[in-house]
Order: C-alpha cells, then structure tokens, then sequence
C-alpha cells in the first residue's frame, strides 16, 4: 500500500492506486518473451512462465557492486508482484532481484530489468 505522501504525489499525476479488487499481490504481468527449452540461451530481462504459472526473468548484474558475487546471482528470479511494482515506482529507492536496493533507473533494479523504465 502507498503511504500517504505517495498517494498525493499518484493523485496529482492522475493515478489511480492499486485496490484489493485489483489484485495487488497478483504478479507483475511481464510479457513473456522466452522460450525456456534446452537449446535456448537466457538473456537478461527474459521471462517466461513456469509449470506451476509463476512468471520468472532472468538477470545477469550489470552494477558494479556485484563483481564479486556475480556467478552466483545470474538466474532465474520469481517477478515481483503489482503491489511491489506500484512501491518501486513510487519510492526513491527499488529492489534488484538480490533483495538490494538501488534507485529505480538503475540497470539492475526490477523496474529497468522488466522494461519499465
């Protein structure tokens, strides 16, 4: 849920916030715009939809703070839901799929991996 301020700063660019009937903790429906079979190679920012109906992308870091750790990042993450979405665009700061946060238009921060800024 947006905090107070949050909801100004939605109502003064005509956004409607997100409500229960919304869905809110629904995923984020990304496009799904990979194939996940043997023969495919994963880029970053690719998803596709899983058996059980999860839609996941995959992410490589681009940052510099993750050099040290980045074989063991590079994978498929589970797409943040609506309501995350709404927080991130909202707020000065984002998650990256490490569970780090970074400010929105940095390349490793859910909103530039999804294509949403």
């Amino acid at each position: 849920m947006l905090t107070t301020e949050q909801q100004q700063i939605a109502a003064a660019f005509g956004y409607q916030p997100l409500t229960e009937s919304d869905g809110p903790d629904e995923q984020y429906g990304a496009e799904i715009n990979f194939q996940n079979d043997i023969n495919a190679v994963p880029f970053n920012g690719a998803t596709y939809k899983n058996c059980r109906g999860i839609l996941r992308c995959f992410w490589m870091p681009q940052g510099r703070n993750y050099r040290d750790d980045y074989d063991n990042l590079v994978g498929w993450y589970d797409v943040p839901t609506l309501s995350e979405i709404e927080e991130f665009t909202f707020d000065s700061m984002c998650l990256t799929p490490a569970g780090d946060e970074v400010e929105p238009d940095h390349p490793d921060s859910w909103l530039a991996i999804l294509g949403l800024i």
